[in-house]
């Protein structure tokens, strides 16, 4: 804000809103202190002390050694997407959640798979241990998260604190669930090709979409790199986006090969992912939250179309899986090569030739009577 000489300066936010994050941290040291979990208990007490001192590096350490609950709670600043200028301030969110400790258990075991095929490579972000995974039940969400309704967050979201501490990879099905039904089939029914579509049911996509972000997320860890923010800046998370769509495509491959999924299942996954690329373009209708989501997905799309990948008539098919899935894997080279050790005017010179609304724009005619609400 601007100080008596009219000059700009930073506020923190815990100081220029101390009155309404007191009332909070009373309440989250209320709750401490009828918590039987003492895990959950000594989080809920830094995390507390945390909103009034904005230092968060103890919460996010305190969070990560939370053990054997049921319930949740995130809050403070986490995420920095509305930050256009440099990617550097995070926006607030709260959310409550019921973990679902047996699909947990079995998105564990996907993760495992993928572990054990990711690539060494010397620029990696390395956590001190595998990342846990967690499938949630939502019972509120708030703030940016509120906005943006994720249906998976990897968090800590800053690099350091995942190299001290680690990470966890979150699912939350509660918003999965209401997208698929009121966004991802609508969508799938909307843009595919009558033909083309008729050779997948409702729950082959609904799975589908449900192995789309499980895989997106683990991946999304997987390929953390050192010192990507500060070399791409704020369109790191516009490629940050883009790889995790592109990736979760070349890794699915090992859970064919495990036996985990068929070529049937990893169809409806790319499905899946079209579908979620179009619902971006429904969102920025809304609001702005998930532009970064939408660039992201752009780019992907664009390139599928110009390689040939992704034909339209009548709507969206494609010629054949194995171009398709050529074309994917070819994607996820690219990314992860801009992401490793790419420089800002490489990733601009792609985002040049690629970043153009107009090929998704072509469809909101079919999709103006869908509604996100």
């Amino acid at each position: 804000k601007r100080n008596k000489n009219n000059k700009l300066i930073a506020v923190d936010y815990h100081q220029e809103y101390n009155k309404l994050l007191l009332p909070i941290h009373l309440k989250l040291l209320k709750a401490a202190k009828i918590c039987e979990n003492i895990t959950l208990k000594n989080y809920l007490e830094i995390v507390a002390k945390s909103l009034i001192t904005g230092s968060y590096a103890q919460a996010d350490e305190a969070w990560l050694k939370v053990k054997n609950n049921n319930i949740d709670i995130i809050i403070g600043p986490i995420e920095r997407y509305l930050d256009k200028l440099f990617f550097v301030k995070k926006a607030y969110q709260g959310c409550v959640c019921i973990i679902d400790h047996e699909k947990s258990k079995k998105a564990t075991e996907i993760r495992d798979i993928l572990y054990a095929n990711i690539s060494p490579s010397e620029h990696r972000i390395k956590s001190p241990t595998k990342s846990e995974i967690q499938v949630r039940h939502a019972l509120t969400f708030s703030g940016f998260i509120g906005r943006a309704l994720f249906t998976q967050q990897l968090l800590p979201a800053e690099s350091d604190s995942v190299e001290k501490y680690g990470s966890r990879i979150l699912g939350y099905e509660t918003s999965l669930d209401y997208k698929f039904e009121k966004i991802i089939f609508p969508i799938f029914n909307a843009i595919f090709e009558k033909k083309f579509k008729q050779r997948y049911s409702k729950e082959l996509i609904r799975k589908g979409s449900y192995y789309n972000i499980l895989l997106s997320a683990i991946v999304m860890h997987l390929h953390r790199y050192k010192n990507s923010k500060t070399r791409l800046r704020e369109i790191f998370p516009i490629f940050d986006e883009a790889s995790s769509v592109a990736c979760s495509i070349h890794h699915a491959k090992y859970l064919i090969l495990k036996g985990v999924i068929d070529q049937k299942e990893l169809e409806a996954i790319m499905i899946a992912q079209i579908c979620w690329i179009f619902s971006e373009l429904i969102y920025a209708k809304e609001n702005n939250t998930r532009d970064v989501y939408l660039k992201g997905d752009t780019l992907i799309f664009n390139f599928l179309q110009k390689e040939g990948a992704l034909l339209e008539k009548d709507g969206i098919s494609w010629p054949n899986f194995a171009k398709m899935f050529f074309e994917m894997e070819n994607l996820s080279s690219i990314f992860t090569r801009i992401l490793e050790e790419g420089t800002y005017t490489e990733a601009q010179e792609f985002l040049s030739k690629y970043l153009s609304l107009y090929p998704l724009k072509v469809f909101e005619k079919r999709l103006s009577k869908i509604n996100p609400l």
